[in-house]
């Protein structure tokens, strides 16, 4: 009778799942979930860099952004693939960079047509899954890639990612998280459970939460050199390579449906220097339980290293914000996500470094020059 009642239960909050899922996450077992025709609000009573309410809308292609134009084929089509720091979920969906880059760009390409695919928390794996199983059905002409942040602890496929590349095997159900995943992507009751187990009990990364960051009382941490040494050595045995190879993967994605790919650097408030504006040593600002903000930095910037050396070798467009963008808190609410000042700069370091790009390679989406001077 219990097993019966229990089944029940179940039954009925899988159906009220189907009808509406409130919890919004991006990921169903092993497959990612675009939140189409989806609006949010969210509120920062307590935060001082950020509107007090900000509005997010999702349009029908769980993207932020317009809806793709009926004249597609004679538009400037372009997608920004990121995790947090491009989908921006904390800024307003016409202060996010995404956005303002659109606008600058409406100038030189009237007929423009700019979206925000960004996913939070997504590293290259999960771009490349975006890629394969979305945007290349989309056929943008241009996709931008920012990334670098979410793979500073990635060098392989975990098993998620071999579930999401080569299918659920006979072999899944060895393991409660194969099976777990497995049921998810048939039931939205198995899913909510496995996406609440990773909300609330995630895996280790190095990457802080999100959070607005008061700068003059962060707490500390010091890292001995021997201790940095031997982590770094760790660090560049098993992330720069796997991280190239899957920047190279998104670049033959792109090449291979006749889409422009841009390669971004990642740029970031940590660092090995002092704030201009709170006059705090960034470098020792804590991140986690023995990494402080100058190491992170430190193994970031290889990554960003590996962003330039992968652009250069395929001749892809680079626009190297890593460099362009100051380590300044006028320009982040925390150590890595811009607020509305921060968008603003980012949005125009990338126009002025990729317009003359996009001017030789779409030169018939150009406003004409007597259109230009008149408006």
């Amino acid at each position: 009778m219990v097993v019966l009642s229990l089944a029940f239960a179940l039954g009925l909050v899988e159906i009220a799942l189907r009808i509406h899922n409130p919890l919004g996450f991006s990921i169903k077992g092993y497959r990612i979930v675009l939140p189409a025709n989806k609006n949010e609000v969210i509120h920062h009573e307590s935060w001082s860099k950020l509107d007090k309410t900000v509005y997010l809308h999702r349009n029908s292609l769980g993207f932020r952004g317009e809806e793709p134009p009926a004249d597609w084929d004679r538009s400037l089509s372009i997608v920004a693939v990121g995790g947090s720091t491009t989908i921006c979920f904390e800024l307003a969906d016409n202060k996010t960079w995404v956005h303002v880059l659109g606008e600058k760009l409406k100038t030189d390409f009237p007929k423009i047509w700019i979206n925000n695919a960004g996913l939070a928390g997504h590293s290259t794996f999960g771009h490349i899954i975006l890629m394969e199983n979305f945007i290349v059905q989309l056929r943008p002409k241009v996709v931008i890639f920012l990334v670098g942040v979410n793979d500073t602890a990635v060098d392989r496929e975990n098993r998620v990612d071999e579930s999401i590349y080569q299918g659920i095997r006979w072999d899944s159900f060895r393991s409660l998280e194969r099976l777990s995943g497995a049921l998810a992507d048939h039931s939205e009751v198995a899913a909510a459970v496995l996406n609440l187990k990773r909300h609330f009990f995630p895996k280790v990364t190095w990457a802080p939460p999100t959070r607005e960051l008061d700068l003059k009382n962060a707490p500390t941490q010091e890292m001995p050199p021997a201790s940095k040494a031997a982590m770094m050595q760790d660090f560049l045995e098993k992330y720069p390579r796997p991280f190239e190879t899957r920047l190279q993967r998104l670049i033959r994605i792109c090449r291979d449906h006749q889409i422009m790919p841009v390669l971004m650097t990642q740029p970031a408030l940590y660092g090995n220097c002092l704030d201009d504006v709170t006059g705090v040593d960034l470098s020792r600002i804590k991140i986690r339980e023995g990494i402080n903000s100058g190491f992170y930095w430190d193994i970031l910037d290889v990554l960003n290293g590996v962003t330039r050396k992968v652009a250069r070798e395929e001749q892809a467009a680079l626009v190297d914000l890593a460099r362009e963008i100051p380590k300044s808190s006028k320009y982040y609410y925390d150590l890595v996500h811009y607020d509305n000042v921060g968008a603003e700069k980012v949005a125009s370091a990338i126009y002025q470094n990729l317009l003359p790009r996009l001017a030789r390679e779409f030169p018939q989406d150009l406003r004409i020059a007597g259109d230009r001077a008149e408006k």
